[in-house]
């Protein structure tokens, strides 16, 4: 032993150990600041897409009451128009006569009803164009001025549609030259005492729409009008290259596919730069568009990007600090110390089985040394048995759940195997919605418990071969509140309990047992709800047999943003594309559906 290691065999250990805590909290900073930053930029996160869907929201909710009120005003129109046609002896007004009469050019009606529409220029939504036509396309129009070709053009095509399809048609037209679009609407009219219909149209420059973009338009927030075919309507000045990428998106594709409120990170190639936007989009109902907002991830989330850079500053300036007094340490401290704290290193990360070297500078090393070693061996053999109890118990515990579920069965043959098989389908929707593994655990128990409350229903209901009465429905519907109040009792099941209690709740207000609706519905209950009607439509019951699956699969569709939340009928929906849910064969003559379908998705 060197002369200064026998200088230090005096020294007290916790002079030593001093030393050794102050660089050893340089561990929890960093553990503390990467903890930080990630939850940080998650609220960031979905704060900043919550803006998204907020403002977009606002926006297509606005422009569709617009021209739901165009729409509304022009059918009024129409039908004061025929009002005012009606013989007064209440004989029929054919389209005959009606052209000859109030749609004839140069009669006398006819050039009153040209000053009539004359008045209403500039009325409702700003009428820049109005026509009124027969079957035949035929009938006078008034205009301040000759309308742009382009405009000509959509009225003709708007006609076709509406006579073809019986609805009004609606197209939205950029005129050169022009900064805001015009909407061109055609509205089918009839009314009683008129054979047939006549179609008013109406052209109006989009005002309302333009200012409530100009708002939202701002700095790198962009704001596209899209319709049903994915094709860009309307922008705020965006180039061609850039109009074409957003068309190509796949956030676009999804919403050609599922018309839905949909938010998205997708990127976005311009000019040979890809740049990774975020981005929302949501339906107009009147006009089957839609309204997409999205801002590059860099500018949306440069919070983060700030906070993750004052965050490294600081702890680098006290990791520095930390590293000057570990240095000073480390001259006062003998290789010994060195080669302690190496070892308990080891052993804290696991490694029970390294021994220390019982030598040091300190009357108290080679206890701490011998202690260390004993204390490493007992950790050794507590940790394996630890384990082994650990894994006996999740064994026993996963057990016990499936032969409580088993007997629930026993109460129902018809339905045996239903729990598993929507446990299984709503671990799946629970993986493509992102959740973590631990969630997606709690969610898999709670659908293989959520019909626990049906022990406590009679078997003459649970086992009746129709459909239940009033009186037997309303037993039916306890069974959620049975199953919470069964498991209530059991600490370590009281995180499944909302997916049992809550899994008959619908989107809309109108489930049971509590009448919860939207985001009130916890997210376990949500997917559970999905996953329990999908097997319930598919399997064969006492009353019923399986549907088909594409059938199940129409409907759960049908329902979403009703019954269902639509993001996890989203998640649902890919799951079954990519393959990952396990689809039942068996199916009931297409003729039983109707007469079935209620059943099948209540129970």
């Amino acid at each position: 032993m060197s002369r200064l290691a026998e200088a230090f065999t005096g020294w007290k250990l916790r002079n030593i150990l001093f030393l050794l805590l102050l660089l050893t909290g340089i561990v929890p900073l960093a553990i503390s600041g990467v903890l930080l930053v990630g939850q940080n930029r998650e609220i960031v996160e979905t704060q900043e897409k919550s803006y998204l869907a907020r403002s977009a929201r606002f926006l297509s909710v606005e422009l569709n009451d617009h021209l739901v009120e165009a729409r509304r005003n022009l059918e009024q129109l129409g039908r004061l128009v025929l009002a005012l046609a009606s013989r007064a002896d209440g004989q029929v007004v054919t389209a005959e006569t009606l052209q000859s009469g109030y749609l004839g050019q140069g009669t006398p009606e006819g050039r009153w009803l040209e000053s009539y529409l004359a008045s209403y220029i500039g009325e409702g939504p700003g009428w820049s164009g109005l026509r009124v036509l027969d079957h035949e396309g035929r009938g006078p129009y008034s205009r301040p001025k000759e309308l742009d070709p382009l405009l000509i053009e959509a009225l003709g095509s708007t006609f076709e549609k509406a006579f073809a399809a019986e609805t009004s048609v609606w197209a939205l037209v950029n005129v050169e030259g022009r900064q805001l679009p015009f909407a061109v609407l055609t509205a089918p009219v009839s009314s009683v005492g008129y054979e047939g219909r006549i179609f008013v149209q109406g052209v109006f420059e989009v005002e309302p729409l333009a200012s409530a973009f100009e708002g939202e338009a701002l700095g790198d927030l962009a704001v596209f009008l899209v319709d049903d075919e994915g094709r860009v309507l309307w922008d705020r000045g965006a180039d061609d290259e850039t109009v074409a990428a957003v068309s190509a998106s796949q956030l676009v594709a999804d919403f050609v596919e599922f018309p839905l409120n949909l938010t998205a990170e997708y990127d976005l190639p311009i000019r040979g730069d890809t740049t990774r936007m975020v981005a929302r989009i949501s339906p107009i109902d009147e006009s089957a568009w839609g309204v997409v907002l999205h801002k590059p991830v860099s500018t949306a989330f440069r919070a983060v990007e700030k906070m993750i850079f004052n965050t490294a500053i600081s702890s680098a300036v006290v990791v520095v600090l930390a590293l000057i007094v570990a240095g000073l340490a480390a001259r006062h401290i003998s290789r010994p110390i060195s080669r302690l704290a190496e070892s308990t290193k080891e052993i804290a990360a696991g490694n029970f089985t390294k021994q220390i070297e019982a030598k040091g500078p300190g009357a108290e090393i080679g206890e701490l040394a011998d202690d260390f070693n004993r204390m490493s061996s007992q950790l050794q053999r507590h940790v394996l048995q630890l384990e082994r109890a650990a894994q006996a118990n999740r064994e026993l515990f996963i057990g016990s759940m499936r032969a409580f579920v088993a007997a629930v069965d026993a109460k129902d043959p018809y339905t045996r195997g239903h729990s598993e098989r929507v446990a299984a389908h709503s671990r799946t929707i629970a993986r493509y919605l992102g959740v973590s593994a631990e969630a997606q655990h709690r969610i898999w128990v709670g659908a293989l418990l959520h019909d626990v409350g049906k022990i406590g229903i009679e078997d003459s209901i649970l086992k009746k071969g129709g459909v239940l009465s009033s009186e037997e429905y309303e037993q039916m519907k306890l069974h959620p509140a049975i199953g919470a109040e069964i498991l209530s009792r059991i600490e370590q099941l009281r995180e499944m309990i909302p997916a049992i209690r809550w899994h008959h709740e619908a989107w809309n207000g109108q489930g049971y047992p509590d009448g919860r609706k939207g985001e009130q519905i916890p997210l376990m209950a949500r997917i559970v709800a999905v996953a329990d009607t999908f097997d319930a439509i598919t399997t064969s019951r006492p009353y019923q047999r399986a549907y088909e699956v594409e059938f199940a699969l129409e409907t759960i569709r049908k329902l979403a943003g009703t019954r269902f939340d639509a993001k996890v009928v989203t998640a649902f929906l890919r799951a079954v594309e990519a393959g990952e849910v396990q689809l039942r064969r068996e199916s009931e003559p297409p003729g039983r559906r109707t007469e079935r379908a209620a059943a099948g998705i209540a129970t």
